[in-house]
């Protein structure tokens, strides 16, 4: 899929990687982003610090997890035939997310470490038998969760997040003696999306100048809603009003590059992930007249926690396609470098809308395939996203310090 800014970003790549390896100092322990590439612009539209994908990487990408895996743990003073406690969500019937625990898991495992893995609250119902909820993943894989109330945090030398922490946090992960990687403190509790596009854009800001292309290109616009309620009429008109002003900054950069396309915005959770929460207009009117079933939508993230600060982001269309669908990458990093990509893919949406819906699968992809212009392209973007993370991590970590006096590095 050559485009001319593709390419310009492809051949740019030993500035590009010079300028990186100068920021990635400390990076998150892993990590995921969503990656549309409009043909005309190419950009993060989503990064995840706790990837829930592992099990869509295809088995040849599974040596280079590893030993990133290992680099990641290693970097953090957690040495190969450590302990570790892996903590994933509580929707046990989610046979897939199921299944990506047992890949993270097996990853692990095969770096050397030795993995008990539980979830962060106790399972609801008599699921235990003798302290283990024994389960089955899609592909049939068994997997083994240790009730987290028989949890002795001192019997491990890390924890390991693949838990969000959207409703919050528990205590005993709270006041754990040991690493929490990535931080519990960057859970969808704490994290925002306004604040991690600011210092993505501040970072695209930089390099923009270092290559000379306009950031534009490489970030989408945005603008930040806090503290209304769907449900309120004066809650959409604001929304409406501050979409307004987006769509017409969208249209301005259309005008000035020459771009024959619409605009369109995404409103979505500030503080969301899995796709909930999220809805793309064509227009600001459209916001005013949703009806009862987008509000609810809207109304509630994951964990039915109430959404009560949205963002409006520029909407970036995708040209990828898978067959006759339409698609996007999903890049994943441990220890901010490469370790495979997978595409999201889905039958019932166009290039416009979020793909992260009904209609969706997934489609893994070889280590073979990735040696592409796209793909390095892709890699160098999320890799920035990576940066960003880190950052929203140490802003929330010198928040957390400055008022409890406890620092600890993701």
């Amino acid at each position: 899929m050559a485009t001319a800014l593709q390419d310009w970003l492809f051949a740019a790549r030993p500035r590009i990687e010079d300028w990186l390896r100068s920021l990635e100092r400390e990076v998150p322990l892993f990590m995921s982003a969503d990656i549309r590439n409009a043909g005309f612009k190419i950009a993060s539209i989503d990064a995840n610090l706790y990837p829930a994908g592992f099990n869509n990487l295809h088995e040849s990408f599974h040596p280079l997890a590893i030993k990133q895996l290992t680099t990641a743990l290693q970097h953090r003073g957690v040495t190969p035939g450590s302990r570790l406690l892996l903590i994933g969500e509580e929707h046990t019937r989610n046979l897939f997310y199921l299944e990506n625990l047992f890949v993270l898991q097996t990853l692990l495992i095969r770096a050397g470490f030795g993995v008990t893995t539980t979830t962060a609250y106790e399972l609801e119902g008599e699921i235990y038998q003798n302290g283990i909820a024994a389960l089955t993943t899609a592909k049939g894989n068994p997997i083994h969760l240790l009730n987290p109330t028989q949890i002795k945090s001192l019997d491990y030398a890390a924890i390991v997040m693949n838990h969000d922490s959207s409703s919050g946090t528990p205590e005993w992960i709270q006041m754990a003696p040991i690493p929490v990687l990535p931080t519990w403190r960057a859970g969808w509790h704490t994290r925002s999306k306004a604040r991690h596009f600011e210092h993505y854009r501040a970072l695209m800001t930089e390099l923009g100048g270092i290559i000379d292309v306009d950031p534009w290109f490489l970030v989408p616009l945005d603008a930040h809603i806090k503290g209304v309620d769907i449900n309120d009429d004066s809650s959409r008109a604001e929304i409406a009003s501050k979409a307004e002003q987006l769509l017409a900054q969208i249209q301005a950069r259309y005008n000035e590059h020459n771009i024959k396309e619409k605009p369109f915005v995404f409103l979505k959770s500030d503080h969301g992930t899995y796709g909930m929460a999220m809805l793309s207009f064509d227009a600001a009117s459209e916001i005013t007249t949703i009806n009862r079933k987008e509000k609810n939508k809207l109304f509630k993230g994951k964990s039915a926690v109430v959404v009560r600060d949205y963002l409006l982001q520029e909407g970036v269309p995708t040209v990828q396609r898978d067959g006759i669908f339409f698609a996007e990458q999903v890049v994943m990093l441990a220890n901010n470098q490469f370790i495979g990509y997978f595409s999201r893919v889905n039958e019932l949406k166009d290039a416009r809308t979020s793909l992260n819906s009904t209609g969706m699968f997934f489609r893994q992809h070889t280590l073979a395939e990735c040696d592409t212009p796209e793909i390095a392209v892709a890699t160098l973007v999320t890799r920035i996203a990576g940066i960003a993370l880190q950052r929203e991590i140490e802003e929330l970590e010198r928040s957390a310090s400055n008022s409890s006096g406890i620092t600890q590095t993701a």
